[in-house]
């Protein structure tokens, strides 16, 4: 065998020998990262489920979290949020705002609801499917939420089965990243275009 037979056999098998190994290796690295992602959550037992009525008066009841997961998002000053809170809220109402199976629902106790909804409204989180403004009667038991840090916001991620799994502050962006993470986890899969139209063909 050649010299150059040899670096070709061995060019070979370095490719379709090394690209399983490779790929093997990528793939056991993201199921690491994402079994180590989900061991982080936890049972802090199951939210309250109360009817609400929303500071521009629609009612929402438990029903409309079944299959959901949601958000509870507390203010606890009623101030209206500005810098790092404000900006990653806004990041996470146009991650998932398209999405119809996730619920934000802000929380907080003021005098003036019509300027909140106001607010609201000019930083483009208001009207919207996903974000809904109430007062904050009964929040910390139903979301399990203790007395926040001075200038904490704190965040209840609660799965689609109602169970508030983990807390984080919206005012810290490591735990911003770390929210977004466990609540994509948390969501159904969503169906591909080829099984939608499979779906469609099969109900014809």
């Amino acid at each position: 065998m050649s010299a150059k037979s040899v670096w070709q056999f061995l060019f070979l098998l370095a490719l379709f020998g090394g690209i399983p190994v490779v790929s093997w290796y990528y793939l056991q690295s993201g199921l690491d990262y994402r079994l180590a992602a989900l061991s982080e959550l936890g049972n802090m037992g199951a939210a309250a489920k109360v009817s609400r009525q929303s500071y521009d008066s629609l009612l929402f009841t438990p029903v409309d979290l079944n299959g959901k997961v949601h958000l509870g998002i507390w203010i606890p000053d009623g101030n209206p949020l500005s810098g790092a809170p404000l900006k990653h809220l806004q990041e996470l109402h146009e991650q998932f705002a398209l999405r119809n199976d996730v619920a934000f629902y802000l929380f907080t106790h003021t005098q003036k609801p019509d300027a909140f909804l106001g607010w609201l409204s000019s930083q483009k989180l208001h009207p919207s499917p996903i974000l809904y403004a109430f007062s904050d009667t009964g929040v910390q038991q139903a979301y399990y939420f203790y007395k926040p840090d001075l200038g904490a916001i704190p965040v209840a991620l609660v799965d689609t089965s109602g169970v508030v799994r983990k807390h984080y502050n919206l005012a810290s962006g490591k735990e911003l990243t770390r929210l977004t993470e466990h609540l994509a986890m948390l969501l159904p899969v969503e169906p591909t275009r080829n099984e939608l139209i499979f779906k469609r063909d099969k109900e014809k």
